[in-house]
């Protein structure tokens, strides 16, 4: 694999296919529906983990502090925190829902909706700023880490409890189903 196909724009952006992929087969009903949400859920929940952890962080560090209002501009942190709030919550309710039932169908059309908001604005503008500004080495090296991390963090399941996402014995996060009446 050559550095373009590892370098961190590469490596989200195949994330991207692969979600948008599993989405449109959910979309189409033609399959198990719960298990593509659980699918479904692994590689948003991986997704979200490693930007949190990896691509979030370390995009104030590795541009130059000049640039720091054009971070600020392109990546909002906060409306970025706030949309995997609702993600990983359509995600909880998903998890909980009838797959034959409306609400089911609901969901996922919400879920759609958040996730090609988010793959467009991440791809459209947050992507080519990191391929204009980013030093192609840090890049390459961001998506390795990435890669690494994605394929060593383990998403689990528990029965009416959610998911759990652990790197080797460290919990990174909990998606807890919503408490009825929520």
């Amino acid at each position: 694999m050559d550095s373009d196909d590892r370098s961190l724009i590469s490596v989200l952006t195949r994330d991207h296919r692969r979600i948008a992929n599993l989405l449109a087969r959910l979309v189409r009903r033609d399959e198990d529906r719960r298990q593509l949400v659980d699918e479904l859920t692994v590689e948003v929940m991986r997704h979200i983990a490693a930007e949190d952890l990896y691509l979030y962080p370390v995009a104030r560090e590795v541009f130059p502090v000049a640039r720091e209002a054009i971070v600020d501009c392109v990546i909002d942190f906060s409306h970025h925190k706030d949309i995997d709030v609702r993600v990983e919550q359509i995600l909880a309710d998903l998890a909980e829902a009838e797959p034959d039932s409306n609400s089911f169908d609901a969901l996922v059309t919400k879920l759609v909706a958040e996730g090609s908001r988010v793959i467009l604005h991440e791809e459209l503008a947050v992507f080519p700023w990191l391929a204009r500004y980013g030093d192609r080495q840090t890049l390459v090296e961001l998506g390795d880490v990435i890669k690494s991390f994605e394929d060593a963090v383990v998403v689990e399941k528990a029965c009416g409890a959610g998911f759990t996402i652990r790197f080797g014995d460290r919990v990174l996060h909990r998606l807890s189903p919503a408490a009825p009446g929520d």
